[in-house]
């Protein structure tokens, strides 16, 4: 087996690293979009309730009376921040990709495809 040259290491390295924080990336991602779904039911609970209903917060191990209107502007301001979080990773999955791509393409310009008539060839003489 030959031994790659250093700058196809120094890619294939770095295409592995890029593809790691991609993963990561993603993953973060669909946790910010499941607490955002989570918020969105909760916030359409609390607002099906009337004004003056009792609301608890939960403060680590204790449970916190608050108010309903309280609670949804918690809520809110912990939905906007999420979603600011979730724009900021989709431009960073974006980018990620865009790099991919790049290694992608720098990597096939230095791995040489087989040969289809040898291999053609040797299906024509079996």
């Amino acid at each position: 087996m030959q031994k790659l040259p250093p700058e196809v290491e120094k890619a294939l390295a770095k295409y592995q690293e890029v593809e790691a924080q991609l993963a990561s990336v993603m993953t973060q991602k669909g946790t910010v979009v499941s607490y955002i779904r989570e918020i969105e039911r909760a916030l359409g609970l609390l607002k099906e309730l009337p004004s003056d209903s009792v609301v608890y917060r939960s403060t680590g191990h204790v449970l916190v009376k608050v108010s309903r209107d309280d609670a949804i502007r918690d809520l809110e301001g912990k939905k906007e921040e999420l979603e600011i979080r979730l724009v900021s990773l989709e431009k960073m999955e974006n980018i990620l990709k865009k790099q991919l791509e790049e290694l992608r393409s720098t990597l096939s310009k230095h791995v040489k495809p087989a040969p289809a008539a040898e291999a053609r060839k040797g299906i024509e003489e079996e």
